[in-house]
Parts: structure tokens; C-alpha cells; sequence
């Protein structure tokens, strides 16, 4: 038994080899059969990422080696093994590793909803060379797989992980379940201010609505390569893993990002199950409809203005979808093993839904000019229906969460 010894670092952490810096570990009925998935760092990132000088001493020069160098492997607390499969990630640039430990029995028999009866799973990730545990975590189980409840279809929608944008958390969440999102994941990363709290109290009579994942790292003292994203794809992949099992359908978009059903549907609910329902796909590339701000130059005065909803402020859009990047997508979480920000990495066929189906507004909002494609001077056109159809109900939305 290992659970004496307190010099094995916990998930999030690096482990006591310094070769994996794990930031999260999820469990799934759902993934490749039964299996606990760690999400890293990727290897040739950890240097950098790492902030503290004592911590990065340790790592020997030629290290840190990918996982699947290691030979690896998952021990179950009952004593029970079984192999560690690593893939490193490199997709447009956008970096990430994950390593799959297949349930044994016992995993299996903690997992399956009629024998469930502790929250959590303790597992050690430990080197066939030494027969050391390196790493250690605490696996939440997840609640029982939709698939297994018979329920309708379902899409959970998380956030990108928030850059103290909290402000336009409230509007975001009561447009987008206007549309019919039933289950919303916040993924706060460094939202210091009141904002958040405040918004969550609003919400905290509708149970089951909003959960929160607290994605910061500041006592790792680790830092993102990418100032802007915060992990953004390790993020993506653990809202995939945490939420994978409950829903038939996940979705990872940003607060300037919002999902529109268009005629004949009046929901994304009603959207995916009569286009989708049955299908084999892995997931819906959704293109960017861009918004754009009037002026090529910056914001003007009324699209700085807060006490306007973002719907309210942007009326001009590029004459067409963005043709290559920049898109999001949804994807079922059975039929996807691994994933970018922008879109699947391997699973199976991806699809383009109609243009007139849905879209996907990309607002040129937050507290910073961007310059999309598209938006030059002249080359936009007005477009009202989402504000005409939403702005009313959105502040009504708004006005009952905050008597």
C-alpha cells in the first residue's frame, strides 16, 4: 500500500520525476470502455510553464520526456494495474498530452451506476522501471452517463477559462438559455473581483444550472506560454472528460461567442436532435458569423457602453461565415477521443451544418478592439434579427435574477 506515504506529489502537480505536469485527471464509463484520463502539459512545454526556479532545478537536461517514453502505468487502490496509453497533442500549434488508464474490474465495479457508493477513486500513476508510484490523485466519479438514463438530448455548454470578463457572464448564460442550454460550466482562472460571486448568487435557486471549475494554478505558480488562453486546451479537454459522460452533446465557447438557432428551430436542442439525433458523427464545425464594430479604428462611444447588451451594441456583420479557422464546434462526447480549440482532433467525420440552420455570432465585444475578417469599412452589412429577437428577453432575464 502507498496511502502512507505523504512524499508522493497530488494531482495537480509535477510528478516526483519531473516529467509530467498534470494539471487535471477525470474519470469515464463513456472513454475507450471504462477509463481514468490525466491531462498534462505537453512535455517540451513544462520548462517554460514552470514559474518556480527550486522546481525547475530538478529537471535534468535531457528531461522532460514525453509520457509515452516512459513506459507507465495506473495502480487502483485495491492494488489492481493497468497500462498508461499516452498521446501528445501538437495541433495547429495548440499543445496538450493526455494519458488513458483503462478501468480494471475494480475501477469498473466503482463506476457502474448501480454499485456506486464513494465519490471518489484513488489512483497512482507509477514508472515499470522503478515500480514507484510518481503521481497520485483523487478521482471524482462522474455522475451517471445520460445514455444510461434514457433522457433527451442534452448539451452542456463551458466556458473558455475567464480572463476577469465576468461582466458579461449574466447576459451570455439568459440568451443562451433562451435557445435551451439546460447545463452551463464556468471555468474562472482569474476573476478576482465581486463579479463572479455576484452572478452565481443570482442563479444559485436554479440547481443544477451553473457549476464552476476553479482552473487556476497560482499555488503551482505556473504560467500559460499563451497569456491570452490560460490553458485554454487542457481546459477544453477537461470539460470533455468531466462532462462527457453526462451529456450527449459539450460545446467550449467564449463569452463573445454565441450559439443562434435559426428558422425552423427555435432552440439548439430542437436543432441537433432533428438533424443529428441518430447519426454516427463526432462533432459540428460551426463557422464564424462575424459582428463587427462600425468604426475600422476601435470602438465608438455607444459599443463601450456596458449598460448595453452586447447584442445591442454590434448590428454589422461580415457579408458571409469566416471560410478557414476561427471556427468552434459541438461534438459528442462517445464518438471523440481528442480535441483542439477550434475543433476534433481524432474521432469520427466531422460535419458542416446549413447556414440557415444555425450560427455562430463572434462579437467583436470584451474590453479590447479586435479587427475581424470581414469588417473592413464598406464591406459589412446590418443585421438586426438577433437583437430584435433576443435584447427584450434577455433584460427581462436579467431584471428577475437581480430584483
Amino acid at each position: 500500500s502507498f496511502s502512507s506515504n505523504t512524499s508522493i506529489p497530488n494531482v495537480p502537480g509535477l510528478s516526483s520525476d519531473s516529467n509530467l505536469l498534470i494539471l487535471s485527471v477525470q474519470a469515464s464509463l463513456l472513454r475507450y470502455g471504462g477509463c481514468i484520463t490525466f491531462i498534462m502539459v505537453y512535455p517540451t512545454d513544462i520548462r517554460s510553464t514552470l514559474r518556480d526556479k527550486k522546481r525547475l532545478k530538478k529537471i535534468p537536461q535531457k528531461q522532460p520526456f514525453s509520457a509515452h517514453q516512459l513506459d507507465l502505468w495506473c495502480i487502483f487502490e485495491d492494488g489492481s494495474v493497468s497500462p498508461a496509453y499516452s498521446y501528445d497533442s501538437n495541433h495547429t500549434n495548440e499543445r496538450v498530452s493526455l494519458l488513458d488508464c483503462p478501468l480494471t474490474e475494480y475501477g469498473m465495479s466503482k463506476l457502474r451506476p448501480n454499485q456506486r457508493k464513494a465519490e471518489t477513486i484513488l489512483v497512482y500513476v507509477a514508472s515499470t522501471t522503478s515500480k514507484d508510484p510518481i503521481m497520485k490523485a483523487e478521482v471524482s466519479i462522474p455522475q451517471i452517463p445520460t445514455l444510461l438514463q434514457n433522457q433527451p438530448i442534452s448539451l452542456t455548454l463551458c466556458t473558455s477559462p475567464l480572463h476577469n470578463k465576468a461582466k458579461f457572464l449574466a447576459q451570455w448564460i439568459e440568451f443562451h438559455r433562451l435557445v435551451g442550454i439546460t447545463k452551463f460550466v464556468i471555468y474562472n482562472s482569474t476573476d478576482i473581483s465581486n463579479e463572479l460571486e455576484s452572478v452565481l448568487a443570482a442563479y444559485d435557486k436554479d440547481f443544477g444550472l451553473i457549476d464552476v471549475v476553479q482552473w487556476n494554478f497560482f499555488s503551482l505558480r505556473l504560467k500559460d506560454g499563451n497569456s491570452q488562453r490560460y490553458f485554454q486546451v487542457e481546459a477544453v479537454h477537461d470539460c470533455f472528460l468531466r462532462f462527457g459522460d453526462q451529456s450527449e452533446w459539450v460545446g467550449t465557447i467564449d463569452l463573445d461567442e454565441y450559439l443562434v438557432p435559426l428558422s425552423p428551430y427555435e432552440t439548439i436542442s430542437d436543432f441537433l436532435m432533428k438533424e443529428y439525433r441518430r447519426r454516427v458523427i463526432g462533432s459540428i464545425n460551426l463557422r464564424s458569423n462575424f459582428f463587427c464594430a462600425k468604426n475600422a479604428s476601435g470602438l465608438s462611444e455607444n459599443e463601450r457602453d456596458d449598460s448595453l447588451l452586447v447584442v445591442e451594441k454590434f448590428t454589422q456583420r461580415a457579408q458571409s461565415r469566416h471560410k478557414s479557422g476561427r471556427q468552434k464546434y459541438l461534438y459528442r462526447p462517445r464518438f471523440v477521443q481528442y480535441l483542439s480549440i477550434h475543433q476534433q482532433v481524432i474521432g469520427l467525420s466531422k460535419v458542416e451544418p446549413s447556414e440557415s440552420r444555425i450560427m455562430l455570432a463572434h462579437y467583436a465585444s470584451m474590453d479590447r478592439f479586435r479587427k475581424f475578417p470581414g469588417c473592413e469599412e464598406n464591406q459589412y452589412i446590418e443585421e438586426t434579427a438577433i437583437r430584435d429577437k433576443y435584447a427584450s428577453k434577455i433584460w427581462e432575464g436579467l431584471k428577475r435574477k437581480h430584483r
